[in-house]
């Protein structure tokens, strides 16, 4: 019996196209199926649709900002098992602290790469472990 295919779907959202796009390449590099857009209200309708596993958003987006998307999933029935990647370049604490409380792993702008490549890695090990970063941004 052949086993069924385990995709692994994340959403990229960034306002930036060549930040967006290197997100995006570096998931799929990394064996997601990925897709990419550069606001958060663009989001919903395709949530609806995809059974995301995770999504990278930005901190800083003009519309719905990236901590209030990320406290909309939470707290969300359908998509709170979605796991979330705040990319962020605040060094507040109270923001830091506000991720944690959604179950966001909070990358620093600055190293972006770096830290996406550590939350997968926790990822692999366990995806239905909530992995945060306790770390200030």
């Amino acid at each position: 019996m052949q086993k069924p295919l385990d995709f692994r779907y994340a959403l990229v959202i960034e306002e930036m196209d060549s930040v967006r796009t290197s997100i995006v390449n570096v998931l799929r590099e990394q064996g997601w199926l990925v897709h990419g857009i550069p606001r958060a209200e663009q989001a919903f309708n395709i949530l609806a649709h995809i059974p995301y596993n995770l999504v990278v958003i930005d901190s800083e987006l003009p519309g719905i900002a990236g901590i209030d998307f990320v406290r909309i999933l939470h707290n969300s029935r359908e998509w709170r098992t979605i796991q979330l990647v705040i990319i962020a370049s605040s060094q507040s604490a109270d923001f830091a602290t506000q991720a944690a409380e959604y179950g966001a792993f909070l990358a620093r702008k600055s190293r972006w790469k770096h830290d996406l490549f550590r939350f997968l890695s926790g990822y692999e090990e366990d995806p239905t472990e909530n992995t945060v970063c306790d770390q200030r941004v």
